[in-house]
């Protein structure tokens, strides 16, 4: 008799055990799945004027986030690969001057490029994300000298061409809400190399822009030639899909398919400024 009470009990609290076992496991597993679909809602469904920061798709190589601007370094290229930053109606102070306090980014586990790698080299230290646009304050306006930001340009294409680019980049803030841009160089089948470090002098360079406005979204991307052009800036408009396939990167793909598809495959520059 006492053994088959003895037999009892243990059933009963195997039976017991089991049974929280698997309720907690299925409320775990709706508590996952809940999860799951506000997080792939949010990026669905989110208001457009709200985006913040649309990294691209992460590679091996080490991502830095400054104040007002983020990278990922490409160590066998000693520069970016890609350089991340958003611009609103505020970003632009013109009380920040310019102070040309180029030098080592500490942040880069492996080391950045130097000064020394530019010296006699004939090439420019061109700002990626550009000193005007980081000018919000000192201190971000300083960030922008680190050499992790700077890339080999030569000279006519630096205080030329991607000067002008530059320029009407920031102009677009007045008709914006906001401005989104991913810009770096194209590090395949570079000119060259320079320095200690060997720093790669890359052949083109991009942008890839998401401009918002009336919570619209619209995009173009950007691709010019490392040389000296009298060319109207629109004429290097592309697809952001084309500026993909140069430098196998993955722009925005946090974005619902559907608006990835029509931002990236846009080479319309009227289309991208439309109110």
């Amino acid at each position: 008799m006492i053994k088959r009470i003895l037999l009892f009990l243990l059933i009963f609290l195997i039976s017991i055990t089991g049974y929280y076992f698997f309720s907690d496991a299925e409320i775990a597993n709706n508590s996952n799945v809940k999860q799951a679909s506000k997080s792939r809602d949010s990026v669905v469904h989110v208001t457009p004027i709200y985006v913040d920061f649309l990294f691209p798709e992460l590679t091996k190589n080490q991502q830095v986030n400054h104040l007002k601007y983020s990278f990922s370094y490409s160590e066998k290229d000693e520069q970016a690969e890609w350089v991340a930053y958003k611009l609103f109606k505020n970003s632009i102070n013109n009380s920040v001057k310019r102070k040309n306090n180029f030098r080592e980014d500490l942040d880069v586990i492996t080391g950045s490029a130097t000064l020394k790698d530019y010296k006699n080299s004939g090439l420019d230290r061109g700002h990626l994300a550009p000193a005007k646009a980081m000018s919000f304050s000192k201190q971000t306006m300083s960030e922008s000298f680190y050499m992790s930001n700077m890339s080999p340009q030569k000279p006519s294409f630096n205080r030329g061409i991607w000067k002008k680019l530059e320029e009407k980049v920031r102009s677009w803030i007045l008709i914006s809400d906001s401005l989104y841009v991913v810009t770096g160089p194209v590090l395949e089948n570079p000119l060259g190399k320079i320095g200690e470090n060997q720093v790669t002098v890359p052949r083109y360079y991009y942008k890839s822009i998401i401009r918002f406005n009336n919570n619209k979204l619209f995009g173009i991307g950007f691709l010019l030639k490392n040389e000296k052009s009298n060319k109207n800036v629109a004429s290097f408009s592309v697809s952001i899909d084309s500026i993909e396939k140069v430098t196998g990167l993955d722009f925005f793909y946090q974005l619902n398919t559907t608006v990835q598809n029509q931002l990236e495959r846009n080479t319309n520059y009227q289309y991208f400024l439309q109110k």
